[in-house]
């Protein structure tokens, strides 16, 4: 009885395979929801100066965070990160990684690449740390973990939405989105990444020698994104203030960094 609570379904409720047809199965729906917004277009509220792609690039990316920010918590696991599974958190796992595959596919397609290399080098480690733990079918916990980065990216994005839109910083609903933004941040992007750097020393036992050293690597990369963009994102919307006349700007097709205005445009991701 202890023991089945503590290992969920156990390893073998789920399949490999099965987490490869949900990775297929998420790239094509995700490029799919990119051809309809393509036929629909950029929304009217949009200002017409900001470039077509990005605001789909970063409305796909809101709504993968809707769907795995909603579906994420999952508290059974934090007991156990490196047993415990079931079927549901593990083809979570794939999911996003089908995400992160089609959205470097997409920046390839549309030559963003070496504009956006943050964004390629968050998505080549977290696809690579997801694959490798859905094949072995263990530390699925510590992904899902990794993955409550999608609550903040909720709103992470939806900050930037709403600069698209040129909605006032001074606004009632711009001053809610930035300050849950900066809490979430905080709460499900910079605590959970602590939380895995314990529980690797915690489990060092339980796992290889080469995981540890890859999952450190690919957890230390994240952490580094994310402290600059913490830091951008505390410059600009806390220490300049929320009323700043003319710096409502909206990044184009100019080839500006994404951590400019504070702003990065992941998964995006984590």
């Amino acid at each position: 009885m202890e023991t089945t609570e503590l290992t969920g379904d156990g390893i073998e409720s789920v399949h490999v395979w099965q987490a490869y047809v949900m990775c297929a199965m998420t790239t094509v729906m995700f490029y799919i929801l990119g051809e309809i917004l393509d036929r629909l277009g950029k929304p009217k509220c949009v200002a017409p100066e900001v470039e077509f792609w990005k605001w789909r690039n970063i409305t796909i990316s809101w709504i993968h965070g809707v769907i795995c920010g909603t579906l994420v918590l999952y508290p059974d696991l934090v007991r156990d990160p490196v047993a415990y599974i079931n079927n549901f958190m593990y083809l979570m796992v794939p999911f996003s990684a089908g995400y992160f595959i089609y959205d470097t596919i997409d920046m390839k397609v549309n030559k963003k690449i070496g504009t956006y290399w943050e964004v390629t080098l968050h998505h080549f480690v977290i696809v690579s740390s997801f694959i490798y733990n859905f094949n072995i079918r263990s530390c699925i916990g510590y992904n899902v973990i990794i993955l409550m980065a999608e609550i903040n990216t909720i709103f992470l994005h939806m900050r930037k939405l709403l600069q698209m839109c040129h909605v006032g910083f001074d606004t009632k609903l711009y001053r809610f989105v930035s300050l849950t933004n900066i809490f979430t941040f905080v709460t499900c992007r910079l605590i959970p990444i602590l939380r895995v750097y314990s529980g690797l020393y915690l489990d060092f036992h339980r796992v290889s020698l080469t995981y540890v050293i890859t999952f450190w690597w690919t957890i230390t990369t994240g952490l580094v994104i994310n402290l600059i963009l913490f830091g951008r994102l505390v410059k600009s919307d806390i220490l300049r203030g929320f009323s700043r006349k003319g710096k409502q700007k909206v990044d184009n097709a100019s080839g500006k960094s994404i951590f400019e205005n504070g702003d990065l445009n992941f998964d995006k991701d984590e």
